[in-house]
């Protein structure tokens, strides 16, 4: 009778991370959850438009309007992020830098994975990237650093009027953060042959918004 090789704790948790690091991509996730506050900001705007046609405030359900355009571009900022680390993880590269500067060397990836990497990140998604960074830095910390960055990312968008900066986060602009961010996706599938997360289980189940 064969005898069991001894495995100690570190042997096992390296081999669970081996086998999990380059198997779950964490983006599709968050994707399909960040689509699905986006979703539900919409449906509580309405609801809110509703109240107030009614005679009321409607102050309820514009709170839960806002409280769901923070969790979509909390959500679909760490599906971008997600989505570079997959590829980089893909093509066996250790990636560095921000995220944003991962996703400006996607090109890099594409390379070792046998593609062209004759392509540079389009302005537009760097720029929007910036955009989705400040907010998260400024939604998660609140200090002044972070609001003085998100300001001048935002005026780079042209927005002027910064008296608060939360009054931007309605329902419109939760589907203006999940269309850069499907758009930035969908150039890069292409390129790196990796699928992006729109294109993997990006459906979202009507109790979930």
């Amino acid at each position: 009778m064969s005898q069991a090789i001894p495995v100690t704790v570190a042997d096992a948790a390296e081999t669970i991370a081996a086998v999990t690091t380059h198997r779950y991509d964490g983006s599709q996730a968050l994707f399909r959850q960040a689509k699905a506050r986006s979703l539900a900001a919409q449906r509580f705007a309405r609801e809110a438009k509703q109240e107030q046609a009614a005679g009321s405030s409607g102050m309820e359900r514009k709170q839960r309007e806002r409280d769901a355009v923070i969790a979509t571009l909390i959500l679909a900022q760490g599906a971008a992020e997600g989505y570079a680390n997959w590829v980089f993880l893909q093509a066996d590269i250790i990636p560095s830098g921000t995220w944003v500067d991962r996703w400006c060397g996607l090109r890099n990836a594409a390379s070792s994975l046998g593609r062209d990497d004759r392509f540079g990140l389009p302005k537009e998604h760097r720029t929007f990237f910036q955009e989705l960074d400040a907010w998260r830095n400024y939604l998660l910390h609140s200090d002044e650093k972070s609001r003085n960055s998100l300001r001048r990312a935002l005026e780079v968008q042209g927005h002027t009027d910064l008296s608060n900066e939360v009054d931007l986060l309605d329902s419109a602009y939760a589907v203006s953060v999940m269309a850069r961010t499907e758009a930035a996706c969908r150039w890069a599938e292409p390129l790196t042959g990796v699928p992006a997360p729109f294109l993997r289980g990006a459906w979202v189940a009507t109790d979930e918004c």
